[in-house]
């Protein structure tokens, strides 16, 4: 049994506390003299395509490189996040994730699936995914769903005119996000108010006008959760708190790259070629091509833009378990996994997974 002291992030408040935790959290303890800095669920990151050199569609290396690499930047669970590719390419990935779903490694967060990204997406609203979008194939899809890793998708409305995906994700428990679209408002609406998400709010989708309403506007007013990249770049600050104020259930997430935790230089995103530089990742027509952001990232981000630690705990834990209907990760909670972060004035010191110290600067009691 390992213990750790600090300013423990509750559900709304912060306590001064000693954690004592195995690979469950097993009590919570209210101390007068704890450290100032702060002991934080792990980040659970739903849009993740690569990091430290390796991609997801790389297959299981790349799964387990994205693993191992972004669990020492505070990410403890991820879903491995496809682009729009032909359908062996997506079967090879989703074989690869229930490999490491089922063998996590001890430096690796955890792996809870897959989401897929496209290949139902709007050929008017790509972004950096690769053109190889396509009308629904209920087979393919079908295929895909029946071997229980996918949780999230993401697709246009408009590529599925008839509405058959719906019942077929309900039908296996797969989360639906509209995203890389352009459908009409009302379109977008009657879907969030059924229950669908929105992938990476603002970014690939008909934006915020007052003519032509379209999917942004759409979720603002009718989303219940919705992504948000949190890097300072895909979204600027007064967008981010438009949506702050309007989206009830806003989470972050990264839509990392390859790139992630790697220095300025040429990496892959699926079948593009993409440039890292100045923090940004593109394509080499300047297009914002998913980012090199980590979980550190996104708190600092939240922190810039002025979120309290309770907020910044719910739009980088709390929400995206609830998302996924997970009780047990996301929040610091006897019981809980000992998924958990410890975070300075100068930035992440320690992550903890399962109970076990995967990077730190700092010291448990025990001496882990």
């Amino acid at each position: 049994m390992a213990a750790i002291e600090g300013q423990v992030v509750m559900d709304g408040y912060v306590v001064p506390a000693r954690v004592h935790f195995a690979d469950q959290i097993l009590e919570i303890e209210p101390i007068a003299d704890a450290p100032s800095h702060w002991i934080l669920p792990g980040v659970l990151d739903w849009h993740n395509h690569g990091g430290g050199g390796g991609d997801v569609m790389d297959g299981e290396i790349g799964i387990r490189q994205l693993a191992s690499t972004h669990a020492q930047f505070g990410m403890t669970g991820f879903l491995a996040t496809t682009v729009t590719a032909e359908r062996d390419a997506i079967d090879t990935v989703l074989a690869a994730a229930a490999r490491v779903m089922a063998d996590r490694q001890a430096n690796e967060a955890r792996c809870y699936g897959v989401h897929l990204e496209g290949p139902y997406l709007s050929a008017q609203k790509l972004g950096a995914q690769p053109e190889k979008t396509r009308p629904v194939d209920t087979q393919e899809l079908r295929s895909w769903f029946e071997t229980g890793v996918v949780r999230v998708m993401t697709y246009a409305p408009e590529q599925d005119p008839d509405g058959l995906i719906p019942p077929l994700a309900a039908s296996f428990g797969v989360r639906l996000q509209i995203g890389h679209s352009g459908c009409a408002y009302h379109c977008a609406e009657a879907l969030l108010c059924s229950g669908h998400g929105v992938t990476h709010l603002f970014n690939a989708m008909t934006g915020v006008t007052h003519r032509q309403a379209g999917v942004a506007l759409a979720a603002l007013q009718h989303a219940e959760f919705s992504e948000i990249i949190c890097d300072g770049l895909h979204v600027e600050a007064p967008a981010f708190q438009l949506a702050r104020n309007q989206v009830a259930k806003l989470y972050g997430v990264t839509d990392a790259t390859a790139a992630s935790g790697m220095p300025d230089g040429e990496y892959r995103l699926g079948s593009h070629c993409v440039f890292k530089a100045n923090g940004a990742v593109r394509l080499a027509d300047g297009t914002l091509a998913g980012s090199a952001s980590t979980a550190s990232t996104t708190i600092e981000t939240l922190l810039r833009f002025g979120l309290d630690w309770p907020e910044i705990v719910a739009m980088a834990c709390g929400r995206p378990a609830q998302w996924l209907d997970l009780s047990t990760v996301g929040k610091v909670a006897v019981g809980a996994e000992s998924d958990l972060l410890l975070w300075d004035a100068n930035g992440l010191k320690s992550v903890w997974i399962a109970g076990q110290l995967i990077s730190s600067t700092a010291e448990t009691s025990d001496g882990r």
